[in-house]
């Protein structure tokens, strides 16, 4: 786990998590990294959460350097089974654990890796969880249904897949590192599955959008570099090391004409490509 300045949501989510039933025969170690937060998130986990094991960022880990140095944290302390990734904005519904571990066990194969799908609050519509290869959301429907990418918020990995894969990519700073690592899990030979149905539930993060014609240049040219925003050098990075320079270099193109001309990028893409 990784929390920067959002102390009552770590709370609860800690909260949560250890009043979760745990399968028969298991134990749960956490390790969590605080990326330097100012509002007390650290001396609230040392008080209230003794049992964690809490490291301290510089302020500028984001998600991927977050959860990088509390999975390194934990690699230092030992050997694990698993390996589960929990945002901490992530509430889990009851006996979550024990129902995931229940679903990992009717994998094909035990060299997988699960999603737990995760509803926006008070709903059962999806957040966050898996999608398929065109990047669509892919919502529980009772089945184990295998995923192309994948979202971080609750995620099983076996001890033996992390062997192969490891950690994040510290490629990514805050986005597509949960992307990439499925994509690697794919290319390796695993297979990633979401769950039968939601585990969890996480409220959505709305950002604004890098092209929005309704935004000044400079403003698009900043959320499109921005860790926050499109991060454009890891996009490119991302395209290029998933389907070829060619691919990244045209990414690049896209993503300039879609920052230069917002209002005419739709229609360019049709013309270029002979649709009406």
């Amino acid at each position: 786990m990784t929390c920067f300045n959002r102390k009552e949501k770590t709370r609860a989510c800690l909260d949560n998590l250890f009043n979760q039933k745990l399968p028969q025969g298991m134990q749960l170690e956490v390790f969590l990294c605080d990326d330097n937060s100012s509002d007390g998130t650290g001396q609230m986990i040392r008080t209230h959460f003794p049992q964690v094991n809490l490291t301290f960022g510089t302020g500028n880990l984001y998600w991927g350097g977050g959860m990088r140095q509390a999975w390194q944290h934990a690699k230092a302390q030992g050997s694990f089974d698993f390996y589960l990734w929990l945002n901490d904005d992530t509430v889990l519904y009851p006996n979550a654990l024990q129902n995931l571990w229940e679903e990992f066990a009717k994998l094909p194969t035990q060299l997988s890796i699960l999603i737990g799908a995760c509803a926006i609050p008070g709903t059962q519509k999806f957040a966050y969880g898996g999608h398929d290869q065109s990047i669509r959301p892919l919502p529980p429907n009772g089945t184990l249904q295998k995923i192309t990418f994948m979202n971080g918020n609750l995620v099983l990995i076996p001890a033996e897949v992390e062997q192969f894969l490891g950690m994040i990519s510290s490629k990514y700073t805050h986005y597509l590192g949960d992307y990439d690592y499925s994509m690697r899990a794919h290319q390796a030979g695993f297979s990633c599955y979401t769950s039968t149905a939601y585990l969890a539930e996480c409220g959505v993060n709305d950002l604004p959008y890098w092209a929005d014609p309704e935004l000044s240049f400079i403003a698009r040219w900043r959320l499109a570099h921005s860790v926050k925003g499109l991060a454009l050098e890891e996009y490119i990075h991302f395209k290029s090391y998933h389907w070829g320079k060619w691919i990244g270099f045209k990414s690049r193109i896209e993503v300039y004409l879609k920052l230069i001309f917002p209002h005419y990028y739709v229609e360019f893409r049709k013309f270029i490509s002979g649709k009406k």
